[in-house]
Formats: C-alpha cells, sequence, structure tokens
C-alpha cells in the first residue's frame, strides 16, 4: 500500500519536517534557503556519519536529499533510507517524527490502492518542494473530502472514461480553497448517494451541496435547540459521538457545534439526510 509521504520513487513529501514549526508553515515559502540546507545536511551525513545531535530551532540535520541530483527531501534517518535501521532516536524528537502524520496522509491510506492511483496524476512533474507544500499540491485539499467522496467519484469517472483531470474540471469545487472538505463532505456524501448511478451535470454537485446547506441552516433547531437537548449530562464533544465521522465533521466544523446530546445528533443527521432527498429530487424533477 502507497503512502502519501512517498507514493513513487519520484515523489516525497517533507512538510511534516522538522518536528518543530511555525504555525502555517510551508516550505515553498523558503525554497531558496532549505535546498542550501538540505544540500549541506546531506553532505554532512556522509562525511561525519550519523551521531546523536539534538535540533536546533526549526531546523533538522536529520533532513536532506536523498538523491545526489538533489531531487527528493525527506528524513535521512528514517528506516527506508538506512536498510531498515531505526536512526530517528539520534534527534531529540525521533518519537513524534514516527508519530507524525498528516490528515491528508491518513486519508490517502484509507483509499483502496486503484483509488490512490486515479488521483495520484495530479502531483505528476512537481518537484520536492511543490509536492511538500500545502498549496502547491492539489492532493492536501483533495485528500479531506475523503474516501466516501472521492471513490463514488471515481467510480463515476471510470464508467464515463475520464481521467482525474476530466472529472475536476466538472466539478472544480472539489479544489476549490472556500470550500471546507472536512465540514462539507458530509453533505457531498449524502448527494452523490442519492444520485445512485446517474452522472450529475457540470456544476451540479457544487449546486446540490450549496442548496442543501442552506436548508441546513435554516432548520430552527440549528440555532435554537430545545431546552431538554441543553442538559450539560447529555452533551458530549461532537468529535466523540458514536456517529459517523464525516457526520461528526459537520456538526464541528460546518456547524460549529462543540458540544452536543445524542438525541439532538441523530434527530438533525435524520433531517438532513430528508433534505438531501428532497433537493436531489428538485433537480431530476
Amino acid at each position: 500500500m502507497k503512502t502519501l509521504c512517498a507514493p513513487t520513487p519520484r515523489l516525497a513529501c517533507f512538510g511534516c519536517c522538522p518536528p518543530i514549526r511555525p504555525a502555517h508553515y510551508d516550505p515553498l515559502d523558503f525554497a531558496r534557503s532549505l535546498r542550501r540546507e538540505l544540500l549541506d545536511n546531506r553532505r554532512r551525513l556522509q562525511e561525519e556519519g550519523p551521531r546523536f545531535r539534538p535540533i536546533v530551532g526549526y531546523s533538522c540535520w536529520g533532513l536532506g536529499f536523498l538523491d545526489p541530483e538533489g531531487r527528493r527531501a525527506g528524513c535521512m534517518l528514517h528506516p527506508f533510507q538506512n536498510g531498515g535501521k531505526e536512526l530517528r532516536a539520534l534527534i531529540d524528537y525521533g518519537d513524534k517524527c514516527r508519530r507524525e502524520s498528516c490528515l491528508p496522509s491518513r486519508m490517502f491510506a484509507l483509499l483502496p490502492e486503484a483509488g490512490q492511483d486515479f488521483w495520484l496524476p495530479m502531483a505528476a512533474g512537481l518537484n520536492t518542494f511543490l509536492y511538500s507544500s500545502p498549496r502547491g499540491n492539489p492532493l492536501f485539499h483533495l485528500m479531506l473530502w475523503g474516501p466516501s467522496v472521492l471513490e463514488p467519484l471515481r467510480k463515476l469517472a471510470l464508467e464515463r472514461g475520464w481521467t482525474e483531470t476530466e472529472l475536476l474540471h466538472r466539478h472544480g469545487f472539489l479544489l476549490d480553497s472556500l470550500w471546507q472538505p472536512q465540514g462539507s463532505r458530509y453533505l457531498l456524501r449524502l448527494v452523490l448517494e442519492r444520485f445512485v448511478e446517474e452522472e450529475p451535470g457540470t456544476g451540479a454537485l457544487e449546486g446540490l451541496c450549496r442548496e442543501l446547506w442552506q436548508r441546513v441552516v435554516a432548520l430552527p433547531e440549528v440555532h435554537h435547540p430545545s431546552a431538554s437537548s441543553l442538559r450539560a449530562l447529555d452533551r458530549v464533544y461532537t468529535h466523540r459521538l458514536p456517529l459517523e465521522d464525516d457526520f461528526r465533521d459537520f456538526l464541528r466544523l460546518g456547524l460549529q457545534w462543540e458540544k452536543v446530546s445524542l438525541e439532538r445528533a441523530q434527530s438533525l443527521e435524520e433531517q438532513v439526510e430528508q433534505l438531501a432527498c428532497q433537493v436531489v429530487r428538485t433537480v431530476r424533477n
């Protein structure tokens, strides 16, 4: 199974490195200085060999180019680069490095291999700095829609003989930064499920999601919950509800609900699904 960190011999992401990063860090902003640093780190490791050295500031000496041509950057201490030998303990954040994983990479790992292969061409031709950049690599945004959206879209594309580029040309909002995939993927899943095997026209999916969102936020209970739902003992953090993860994200990130009772959440889920049927039915008629 591939990983988004290094899905092909030519692609490698170092966006999580070093493990200490300022907020909103993007390696693309520092590409020129980083290139020099990565070259120096590779040279120094080859000359001096591996030994324990703590990280200073935002710089990690274990991050360098993995090839002499300077095309792929990544962790030079990773087992994949050392015949299976783990060397990340040589820095003082080795445990954190082993745990590090971004949400897009976790979503990518949930896709079947055929799904991974379908979307990966979007990153073809990107250099290591663009591939590691949240704004330079479109996969970082796209993967946040998750398998429940990406897989139905891929199957639709296969039925129509489309590439991933042709699919996104018809439904470009999937890459639009104005859309928050985590908070919206539940609504898009509902719309896709109700189309079954039909082909939604260009722009239809975005329009339906907007219409569904508007109908949901117009529900009185979204803004004026009943008194029973406000009882403190009944309310839990939305991310801990025993419900589908995309619906929990919709509550937490879409509606900005920090806490809610399970009863109220389930009631809203039922209403949203009914609204989704109405919205799609209106378009068909």
